[in-house]
């Protein structure tokens, strides 16, 4: 019997860079001490190094297909034993992310390479966390995925600066879409990813990973989405309180998914906007199926998404024949649907993707 995939619409921990004062570390494996990075802290945002230049300069012991990246940062003489630490150490519980019912199990896996001594009570206490990835798994077959990314890309808010923007993945084995670089993210344009699990844990640089940890059964149909808090600052800003390693563990999963929620909302246009009508029949009812048929094809909508939609709008005229008027274009609308619509545009698909925009969290907004 398949395991459930309990992990799926969960928003959680999956990695973060984590530093604690080097006086509260004992050191069992001198070699960390030539990995010495000197960088000062951003005081926006309580971001330090880069992941780039710390995987270039750390010590990097093997785990089980995976490593964890040590190393020491001097800020003005003052030392900090910086962690790179990801959710691949859970292994077979990979999917479901970092969080305080396993955060024991990770501190054992780190403290099981014998490169450092610490207590599991400073190692929460004391700890310091920033660059903290959160993510959010959703069920969707690799061929609506691909309409997903059409029609995420097709809705990017625009930007006029070239470092920031939307960048989509469509190769066989690289299918997904982010909007800024991680390196290059702030508040105002917040990193988000969107890939597909499946792919990777099949075809990705981590492939052996996944085939000795993970029921591939468990990533089939997965697409991740993935938003990063890059330090104090937005830490703040999300309402979390403190940026010890505790504190992050105590983050309720709806704060974690407002992290998500206000990527898309800087990144993604409102999921209903006005679109032209294409030719057709005659007056009224060609405007009518033209927007009904844009928005099923092009929109990925429901027609009953789409009929609660122009219904409402009733609901906001002050009017005596308001209740009569409304009724009226109800019957037009399902009139038009049934007769040259419905059965004619499949709306599998759409009601498909209708389900994951909600899930993802793109919150629909009434056209002006």
């Amino acid at each position: 019997m398949a395991k459930l995939k309990n992990f799926l619409l969960k928003s959680s921990i999956d990695s973060f860079k984590y530093r604690i004062d080097l006086d509260k570390v004992k050191i069992l494996d001198s070699n960390l001490l030539d990995c010495l990075i000197t960088q000062t802290v951003n005081s926006a945002t309580g971001e330090i190094i880069s992941s780039r230049e710390l995987k270039l300069n750390s010590l990097k012991p093997e785990f089980d297909y995976y490593h964890v990246h040590f190393a020491i940062n001097d800020l003005f003489g003052e030392k900090f034993l910086v962690i790179l630490i990801n959710s691949k150490l859970l292994e077979k519980d990979y999917l479901s992310g970092i969080s305080m019912n396993n955060i024991e199990l990770i501190y054992n896996r780190i403290m099981s390479a014998k490169i450092i001594e610490l207590s599991f009570e400073d190692f929460l206490q004391f700890g310091l966390v920033s660059d903290i990835d959160v993510k959010k798994d959703f069920e969707l077959d690799i061929e609506s995925f691909k309409a997903v990314i059409n029609t995420l890309y097709q809705n990017t808010k625009p930007t006029k600066q070239s470092k920031y923007g939307v960048n989509k993945f469509t190769k066989e084995h690289n299918l997904g879409i982010e909007w800024n670089k991680r390196e290059n993210a702030t508040s105002k344009h917040p990193f988000l990813k969107l890939y597909h699990k499946e792919i990777e844990s099949k075809h990705g640089n981590n492939r052996e990973y996944f085939y000795n940890h993970i029921d591939l059964n468990q990533t089939k149909n997965v697409v991740r989405c993935e938003a990063t808090i890059k330090g104090t600052k937005e830490l703040t800003m999300y309402g979390i309180e403190g940026n010890r390693l505790i504190d992050l563990m105590k983050v309720p999963e709806s704060k974690l998914s407002s992290v998500i929620e206000y990527a898309i909302d800087l990144n993604i246009e409102p999921r209903l906007r006005r679109s032209k009508p294409k030719e057709g029949m005659t007056a009224t009812e060609t405007i009518i199926y033209a927007f009904i048929v844009n928005m099923i094809q092009n929109q990925n909508l429901t027609f009953e998404t789409i009929l609660n939609h122009i219904l409402s709008y009733f609901n906001q005229l002050d009017s005596s024949n308001n209740a009569t008027n409304k009724m009226r274009a109800k019957k037009l609308l399902n009139s038009i649907y049934e007769e040259h619509i419905n059965g004619k545009i499949s709306e599998v698909k759409a009601k498909k993707l209708d389900s994951f925009f909600s899930n993802f969290g793109w919150i629909e907004k009434h056209a002006i």
